[in-house]
């Protein structure tokens, strides 16, 4: 595991300790969490966390071998166990958007010009989420992909890592870390 200086880890490398998930869909393989499907899944399931952020900085590096995934943020847990809050999507045709997920939709669209020259395809990619009261900010390898000041948005609330309803897929987190910020 690699935290970033200055960041505290999210995820401890040997278990969920902190986190809220399906152990079947979820699992800890050489310290780095793993979502998996072997057959189609009905519903979107997350992996939550257990403690609620605000204001920060996120780094996570992602990899995706599938179609759909997301890190929830600022998100709440809905009486089904159904996350609704922002999302920085993970996937074919959606990279970088940001998204809220059982709310208001796409907020900031898919840029394909932007994600395509950049994305390494079913490899890690780096990607960061700033949120500092009502603006947002999504970097991924590098890149801006979705900037926003939302005056209408959640000011806290949980992270979530989605594997997305649909056919077999796997999508894992390395270096998940966090620098809690003042507003």
């Amino acid at each position: 595991m690699n935290t970033k200086s200055g960041f505290v880890s999210l995820f401890n490398g040997t278990d969920l300790t902190g986190w809220v998930g399906d152990p079947n869909l979820w699992t800890i393989e050489d310290e780095i969490l793993v979502g998996r499907t072997t057959e189609d899944l009905s519903y979107n399931d997350f992996l939550r966390t257990e403690k609620e952020y605000a204001n920060f900085i996120f780094y996570c590096e992602t990899r995706l071998r599938g179609y759909n995934s997301g890190i929830q943020f600022r998100s709440l847990v809905e009486e089904e166990g159904h996350m609704a809050g922002y999302q920085a999507d993970i996937g074919n045709g959606c990279w970088g958007a940001l998204y809220e997920e059982c709310l208001r939709g796409h907020l900031v669209h898919y840029q394909p010009e932007l994600i395509e020259s950049i994305l390494l395809v079913e490899d890690w990619n780096e990607f960061q989420i700033v949120a500092v009261d009502d603006y947002i900010l999504q970097i991924l390898n590098g890149v801006v992909t979705a900037e926003l000041t939302d005056p209408d948005g959640a000011r806290s609330g949980l992270f979530g890592l989605q594997l997305h309803s649909g056919p077999p897929q796997e999508v894992a987190f390395r270096n998940l870390c966090i620098k809690e910020l003042e507003s």
